[in-house]
């Protein structure tokens, strides 16, 4: 399964593509753990190939950031007021999703996985909200 990751990154960060691999990092797939197997994990990622942002300010701050990067992310506060993800890996490396809110795709479509995606609305909402300073990047995970 592909899902819709946004990782926030402290904007004190001197390099976003070092930042961005190091918070993905213990996410990553490990077959021989099943602490690992039952939780949020990936076992590669890439970045979307639509929905690219075009934040300047982001770009000026970080001119040796590559091109990748630098179109898939952008400062929080300057997000569009209908961005949507399905989960996000927070500042301390937590990552919280619509999975944790009772959707499952199996179940689609249910009331139950839209009660499911109501509460991961608000929830991401503060979280965004919450974190307006930091810096955002978008990346599809696959699962």
């Amino acid at each position: 399964m592909k899902s819709h990751i946004t990782v926030l990154i402290d904007p004190s960060t001197r390099n976003l593509d070092t930042r961005l691999r190091e918070v993905l990092e213990p996410h990553q797939l490990d077959e021989d753990s099943s602490r690992s197997i039952h939780a949020h994990h990936w076992d590669y990622w890439h970045f979307p190939s639509e929905a690219t942002f075009d934040d300047k300010v982001l770009k000026k701050n970080y001119p040796s950031a590559s091109d990748d990067i630098l179109n898939h992310a952008c400062f929080v506060r300057n997000l569009p007021d209908n961005y949507t993800t399905s989960g996000v890996i927070c500042l301390d490396g937590s990552w919280i999703d619509l999975q944790d809110f009772g959707w499952r795709m199996a179940d689609e479509p249910s009331s139950a996985n839209r009660k499911a995606m109501e509460k991961w609305m608000v929830k991401l909402r503060r979280l965004l909200s919450e974190n307006s300073d930091q810096i955002c990047v978008q990346v599809i995970t696959h699962c």
